[in-house]
């Protein structure tokens, strides 16, 4: 069963007590009123006047004389009242005894004549013109008193009923109007973006991969959904674009020296290097394809275990001191360049003191590889309110836009021609966002053509455990 069912049949079953209760409610009503019309004819007495006597049984016995038909008193018109008596006569015919003022009708008796009740009866009969409707107690005679009815008209009971009926349908009709109105407004809302939500992802998985929801408003819990649905469906795309790029980076960048390696083996084969020192300098450009590709996979193993999360070895790093290291070990591999350090304070900061160094370096490295050798290089470490700051400054030939927003992604060189000469794998941004993301701390790079370029590292007071 769908929602949409489960909401209509709801609505329906709650509209149905709503009638269930209003028709209890004007039957309930209805019994009440017609008890006090009962109870009001059993109490009423009979009007002083109307003659005893006894009714012969066998009007053939001359033991006992009949009342005479004119024992029955006149109507009484001077009765300002909605009361009806008449007197059952021996002629078996009734005869009105009082008959006030504010009827309009008189009750149809006709089925009393032709069956007269053995007991006191109550029942409801039309008036003689149909105007009214009447509750008539017929009292059945005895020896000594002739049968007589008294009767009311149920005009009052019938108009309070009439309007309790109208109120009860006019409520229930509010009530279904709302609950119409509020299915619409769920339907709209809730159900049908739900609904093209899972016709998105039927058609998705049936191959229409560019398919998303429609959605009306970011307000609505379904209208979130659908956003959010579409954000993850966006998400994947590009996860799965990325992760297809990076797969054919690392093919291309695996493949160059395993083509070298086998390009030397098959001459090697073929009879090649077979002269003095040749087949020497062909195993040692062997070894180097070999730590190329050796590095390249390293590299790839780190990526892999901080996508997986792999924990830190979080102890107390003097990041002063760290700087200096760095700088002391680049300075040891180029003494040429130029490198200062502004750290003039002892910070301290929670983190996986390898790691942060192998992020600091491969910055500082960066800088001395796509720089000019005359170009100055400064490290920076400052004391902030939310933790430490360490970033690594040039004056080489920046970035352009395109290249500063692509700089940490996977095997991204910016200048291809450059990054093959110095012999990256594009890794080494990558790898230093991912440690710097590891301890909980945000990596960036601001740069301007021709200006130089600054990378700096934010690390939280309290490291991520």
């Amino acid at each position: 069963m769908t929602l949409r069912t489960r909401l209509l049949l709801g609505f329906t079953i709650i509209f149905a007590v709503v009638i269930a209760a209003g028709v209890f409610t004007v039957t309930a009503q209805r019994n009440q009123l017609y008890d006090q019309i009962d109870d009001r004819l059993v109490a009423t007495p009979l009007p002083p006047g109307i003659p005893g006597g006894q009714v012969v049984a066998n009007p053939d016995d001359p033991g006992v004389q009949p009342p005479a038909r004119d024992v029955a008193q006149p109507v009484d018109n001077d009765s300002i009242s909605d009361l009806y008596v008449a007197v059952f006569t021996v002629n078996e015919e009734f005869q009105p005894v009082i008959q006030g003022q504010l009827l309009t009708d008189a009750p149809d008796l006709q089925t009393l004549i032709s069956d007269i009740p053995a007991t006191r009866t109550l029942l409801t009969t039309s008036g003689i013109e149909g105007k009214t409707t009447f509750r008539v107690l017929f009292r059945p005679g005895t020896p000594a008193s002739l049968g007589a009815v008294i009767a009311v008209p149920l005009d009052d009971v019938d108009d309070t009923i009439r309007q309790l009926t109208y109120i009860v349908a006019g409520v229930a009709g509010l009530i279904l109007l709302a609950l119409i109105l509020i299915a619409s407004w769920v339907n709209r809302y809730g159900l049908r973006p739900i609904s093209a939500m899972t016709d998105a992802a039927e058609a998705i998985s049936s191959g229409e991969r560019d398919r998303r929801a429609d959605v009306d408003s970011h307000v609505t819990e379904a209208g979130r959904l659908g956003h959010a649905f579409n954000v993850m469906l966006d998400e994947r795309d590009a996860s799965e674009t990325r992760l297809r790029q990076f797969v054919s980076n690392a093919s291309h960048e695996l493949r160059t020296p395993l083509t070298s390696i086998r390009g030397y083996l098959d001459l090697y084969a073929a009879g090649g290097f077979r002269q003095p020192g040749e087949l020497d300098d062909a195993v040692r450009r062997l070894q180097a394809e070999a730590e190329r590709m050796s590095l390249l996979v390293e590299d790839l193993l780190v990526l892999a275990k901080f996508d997986e999360e792999q924990p830190l070895d979080i102890t107390t790093v003097r990041v002063d001191t760290l700087a200096h290291d760095v700088a002391a070990l680049t300075l040891a591999a180029h003494p040429d360049r130029q490198i200062a350090v502004e750290a003039h304070d002892e910070i301290e900061v929670g983190a996986d003191r390898l790691r942060l160094h192998q992020a600091l370096a491969a910055l500082v490295d960066n800088a001395v590889r796509h720089t000019p050798d005359e170009s100055p290089i400064e490290i920076a470490v400052v004391r902030t309110d939310d933790g430490v700051e360490l970033s690594v400054s040039d004056s080489g030939p920046g970035l352009s836009a395109t290249e500063a927003a692509e700089v940490f992604d996977r095997f991204s060189r910016g200048d291809q021609s450059r990054a093959r000469k110095t012999g990256g794998s594009g890794l080494g941004l990558s790898i230093t966002q991912a440690i710097v993301h590891a301890h909980g701390g945000e990596i960036s790079v601001t740069s301007t053509p021709g200006s130089g370029a600054r990378f700096t590292i934010a690390l939280p007071a309290t490291p991520l455990s």
